[in-house]
């Protein structure tokens, strides 16, 4: 058990060590001797207006605006220009551009490139990379009884669209 001395505790006085309440006090800096410095409040232009956007109508007073530096010279354009205009001998058609609808799992409307007929496909589900990976993945796992349930989830397999006209594929939406 320790004493207690007049100057402080045994431990302090031959070791150095001081209670735990006491390092704490001087680590956190208590009773706190510094205080918070003052709220500046808030900004000048507090709740003001915006300024108006845009140019000002009049410049500010005691503004003179600034000369053009010596030999510029600001001269109408040459007769007969026009910078609308696009420059002679240039073309001037019309490019057409044909934005193809995305066709994904459903039959959809588009322009067959074989018979450039407008059709909506007819869509056939064929096994694809994803149908076999989940199969292997199956099979990796040990469930060989349920490896062939891929290929009949059609969710799972790729699609091709088919023109109904030629017959041809148009686009093969693959899953992965």
């Amino acid at each position: 058990m320790e004493s207690e001395r007049p100057g402080g505790s045994w431990r302090e006085h031959f070791i150095g060590e001081k209670s735990q309440s006491e390092n704490l006090k001087m680590e956190k800096g208590y009773p706190p001797n510094e205080s918070a410095p003052p709220y500046p409040g808030p900004p000048m232009n507090y709740g003001a207006p915006y300024p108006p956007q845009g140019y000002p109508s009049a410049p500010p007073a005691g503004y003179s605006p600034v000369p053009p530096p010596p030999g510029y010279s600001h001269a109408p354009p040459p007769a007969g220009y026009s910078p609308a205009a696009p420059p002679p001998g240039s073309y001037q058609g019309v490019t057409h551009v044909i934005m193809r609808p995305a066709l994904h799992d459903i039959p959809g409307q588009t322009l067959c490139p074989h018979c450039s007929q407008t059709v909506v496909t007819r869509t056939e589900h064929t096994p694809g990379l994803l149908t076999w990976a989940i199969c292997g993945g199956l099979a990796l796992f040990g469930c060989f009884i349920c490896c062939c349930i891929p290929f009949c989830i059609d969710s799972c397999q790729d699609v091709e669209h088919r023109c109904p006209s030629c017959n041809k594929t148009v686009y093969i939406y693959k899953r992965m």
